[in-house]
């Protein structure tokens, strides 16, 4: 329980760090921190901090409940699974799977904004959205040193 809540804690500090330090397209650190969790704690443990995670960012952004919740669960409960089959985990395989969890993070927010807040995202860039995927991949791969999986994979 205490890695929870410190990853918890390291969320809500990102999310500050992030309001404070970025304006405009900003990485994503709580899905890296998903990420780096899941890979350490397994698939339920994954989806439990990615739940309460996605949370701590919908209360943060205070207009619709549920978006994120949904796309870090799915993420640390399908990153888990990912890491069960593999053999070796390395910063290559971390930063494809960041990638692509990062892409599927946007499509999962932006399809649950339009279909439940009558939000639309159709005049939105799409190079917004690759900033965001491509700012997230370099913040991985900077934290990837501090949060290296092997260390205590369970």
């Amino acid at each position: 329980m205490k890695p929870l809540v410190l990853y918890l804690l390291m969320s809500y500090a990102a999310l500050t760090a992030q309001a404070v330090f970025f304006t405009g397209t900003k990485p994503d650190v709580v899905l890296i921190l998903v990420c780096f969790f899941a890979l350490r704690y397994g698939q339920l443990k994954g989806m439990t901090y990615g739940a309460l995670s996605g949370l701590v960012m919908d209360i943060a952004c205070g207009f619709v409940l549920g978006p994120h919740i949904i796309s870090k669960s799915v993420a640390g409960f399908v990153i888990g699974a990912v890491r069960e089959q593999l053999f070796q985990w390395n910063i290559i395989i971390n930063t494809i799977v960041v990638t692509f969890f990062a892409v599927v993070n946007i499509a999962l927010v932006y399809l649950i904004f339009e279909t439940f807040s009558r939000v639309s995202f159709d005049s939105r860039s799409s190079l917004l959205s690759l900033l965001e995927v491509v700012y997230t991949v370099l913040a991985s791969i900077a934290l990837y040193p501090l949060f290296r999986p092997d260390r205590g994979y369970r």
